[in-house]
């Protein structure tokens, strides 16, 4: 438990430790620079460089050097001074800073050599004296160091801190009489006298302040240069020379750098082949596939994304320590590993490309959805966005191109490499969508949000809520019905749970549902999407994909599933006895068109929901349902003209006529079945209502019952006001409706 504990720990931006494996092979060379450091060629003193980009190492092989320096014999071992100039501020301070990481140093010596006679003790006593003399005589030491210790929060920091006070301020008055050089040559005769060595390494040089790092370069090469002093420098050249023509002022900050650096050695830029091969090793400790398909896409992940993306140790680190972080709660959402692990090196690698993708898959789950859309113009300027933020030529390769939109929905790919190297928000077939559901995967309209922000879209459905779901309907129809209109309520973003269920639904394996769950589903459907319309009106306009689009969908799909001596009665249950007779008419519509009953829309029998018969049973069951309603209850159906032509084109062809025109002989039910017949038509300056002249010309005379509004407008026999005022408002239909 403690080492899987230990593997799945966040790691965190920092060099190799005690116990960490060296997977980039820097133990030897930190061993040949660990001899080198003290070997008598450097008996003078040596400012060494250890140079290398961010990330690239520097600190981990410093580190390892450590290390080696203490696996020496005693005889050889130097100390070792770790000064961190970064954690101090003025001159004065990192002065002060470094002779007291000095003296203590020089304080610990006779205690690591363990000399019986006393001699190295007397001589480290004298170098320590030498160094606070001179360091007193640079800067007021003593205040400083009393400063410093009065602000530490550790009990008993600050009675030293005044100590130290004490003796910077002795030193200083008995330095007083001496000379800066003569304080110095007898520093450097004690230190050579001494003929211990001393490691002075200072990390992140290159994280300083421009000032505050010629401050450390002046130090180490004209205040600090003693014998048998080795200064170890770890820095990126590139941003220190910048610094430098900054801060000096100089044209040529590499030139500077060069003089204070006598030696540098540069970390071993590593194998893009060993980092990815660390990489893989890390991700298989860490998480495992699903099966064999998901375990070869990572693999494939790995090699490609990883050899564009991982440029450094750091950017290994960085990654895992974020698969760490997101892995355990995406893993219980049913996350694809393969694709989590293509973002979160794109993440590290290429932080405003993984903006990108996640603005793409959030657009591209909108289209899925049906409810919205992108012109040919957004496509191009998305995908000039796209390729401004990668490198140059990165989709040169045609197969790293595949693996790019293979990851994401809507994204074809072009072979030829003379023009753009893909299509964006293209259409996604239903299969395809629908597997990405299934997996969960990035490209799944459902699930791409858990990859950005560790939860699901807000149209998502949880899995409480599918839960939910599946008890409502093992309560039969009435409890699936329940639920629906409860998920029907208005939504944040413009979908409802009741459209995204339905969708959802029809997405998913059908099998899952049993022939009696199918059922119970279908009776609900035919029995509450009137009361759903009513409950909250949605557009049925050409274009708009409504909650009755979604089920009818659906319906096809359970209808196709039922066993055939189950088809009969289930039908009888729906159209005879659903109380959504507007939707139920809507089906029907659709099944008359697809058979040729009616129009020009004749589909091949592989498209039909019902067969034959079944669509004659259920024509005289509705032609019967139909005939029975009274005109005031087809005109409060949600849509009276759908129902109309439905019993026209069901084959009684005067039938609606007749009941029509008697209806509309009075004003008021004139203007009721109007009002029914219009529909919402968009343009550029809103959403308007009109009456198309081919859409109730069927029904009844177009040019007469727009001359009879006008007249009911303009007459002053009609003494009610409010028929006046919405006679007005069809007038106004007619006339944004002639063009049509």
């Amino acid at each position: 438990m403690d080492v899987e504990r230990k593997q799945n720990s966040l790691k965190g931006d920092r060099a190799l430790g005690k116990g960490d494996t060296d997977r980039l092979g820097f133990r030897e060379i930190a061993a040949r620079i660990a001899i080198s450091l003290v070997d008598h060629a450097s008996d003078e003193g040596l400012v060494i460089g250890l140079d290398g980009s961010w990330g690239s190492g520097k600190s981990s092989l410093l580190f390892l050097v450590q290390d080696e320096l203490e696996r020496l014999p005693e005889v050889d071992r130097p100390t070792v001074i770790n000064f961190r100039p970064w954690l101090v501020g003025n001159r004065d301070v990192l002065l002060s800073s470094l002779f007291s990481e000095f003296a203590s140093g020089l304080d610990r010596v006779h205690l690591a050599r363990g000399d019986a006679t006393g001699a190295t003790i007397t001589k480290a006593k004298a170098a320590a004296e030498s160094v606070r003399k001179f360091a007193a005589r640079l800067t007021p030491m003593g205040e400083i160091i009393k400063t410093l210790g009065n602000l530490a929060p550790i009990p008993g920091v600050a009675a030293i801190g005044e100590v130290m006070a004490a003796a910077g301020n002795a030193a200083k008055e008995k330095a007083d009489n001496e000379s800066l050089d003569d304080l110095k040559t007898k520093l450097v005769s004690d230190l050579r006298e001494l003929g211990h060595r001393f490691i002075v390494t200072i990390d992140d040089v290159d994280r300083l302040e421009p000032k505050e790092l010629i401050e450390v370069l002046r130090l180490v090469r004209s205040v600090a240069d003693f014998p048998n002093v080795v200064y170890l420098l770890c820095y990126d050249s590139v941003i220190v020379s910048h610094s430098i023509e900054n801060a000096a002022g100089v044209s040529d900050g590499n030139a500077y750098l060069e003089k204070i650096v006598q030696l540098a050695v540069m970390v071993p830029t590593p194998e893009p082949f060993e980092l990815r091969h660390w990489f893989r090793d890390e991700v298989f400790k860490i998480a495992s596939p699903k099966n064999d398909a998901e375990r070869e896409r990572l693999i494939s992940v790995i090699d490609w994304e990883g050899g564009r993306q991982i440029k450094t140790p750091r950017s290994v680190v960085r990654t895992l320590d974020a698969l760490r972080f997101f892995w355990p709660s995406l893993q219980k959402e049913g996350a694809d590993l393969a694709d989590l692990v293509w973002l979160l090196l794109i993440k590290d690698g290429n932080p405003k490309l993984y903006r990108w993708l996640e603005d793409y898959c959030a657009t591209a789950a909108v289209i899925s959805l049906g409810i919205g859309r992108v012109d040919d113009t957004i496509k191009k300027l998305e995908l000039k966005k796209l390729l401004s933020i990668v490198a140059d030529h990165l989709f040169d390769d045609l197969y790293y191109r595949q693996t790019f939109s293979d990851q994401l929905p809507g994204v074809d790919m072009v072979y030829a490499n003379d023009g753009d190297p893909f299509t964006l928000f293209e259409h996604v077939g239903a299969n395809k969508r629908d597997r990405a559901i299934q997996d969960r995967r990035l490209a799944s309209p459902d699930h791409y949000r858990i990859y950005f922000a560790l939860s699901g879209p807000s149209h998502a459905l949880k899995q409480s809520e599918f839960d939910a779901f599946w008890k409502a309907v093992d309560n039969g129809s009435e409890g699936f019905g329940k639920l629906l209109l409860d998920w029907h309520l208005p939504p944040s973003d413009g979908l409802s749970k009741a459209e995204v269920l339905l969708e959802r639904l029809a997405a998913m394996d059908i099998k899952i549902l049993s022939p009696k769950q199918g059922a119970t589903v279908l009776t609900a459907l035919s029995e509450k999407l009137d009361y759903a319309f009513r409950q909250r009106p949605f557009e049925r306009s050409f274009g708009q994909i409504s909650l009755w689009d979604r089920a009818k969908r659906l319906a096809s799909l359970l209808i196709s599933r039922l066993p055939n001596e189950n088809r009969k009665s289930v039908f009888d249950q729906m159209f005879e006895h659903g109380a959504a007779i507007g939707w139920l008419t809507s089906l029907l519509r659709r099944e008359i068109f697809a058979q040729g009953r009616y129009g020009d829309q004749l589909m091949t029998k592989d498209k039909w929901v019902f067969t034959k018969s079944e669509l004659d049973d259920i024509i005289e069951i509705m032609l019967a349902r139909y005939r029975a309603m009274s005109m005031k209850a087809i005109v409060a159906t949600p849509d009276p003209a759908s129902l109309m032509y439905a019993w026209k084109q069901a084959g009684d062809e005067n039938g609606p006529i007749e009941v029509l025109k008697d209806y509309v002989l009075d004003d008021s039910n004139l203007v009721n079945v109007l009002e029914a017949f219009s529909s919402s038509t968009s343009s550029s300056e809103g959403t308007y209502k009109a009456l198309r002249k081919e859409s109730i010309s069927g029904l009844l005379d177009y040019e007469s019952a727009r001359r009879r509004i006008n007249s009911i407008v303009e007459s002053s026999a009609v003494s009610e006001a409010n028929l006046v005022k919405r006679a007005n408002r069809l007038r106004q239909a007619f006339i944004d409706g002639a063009d049509f």
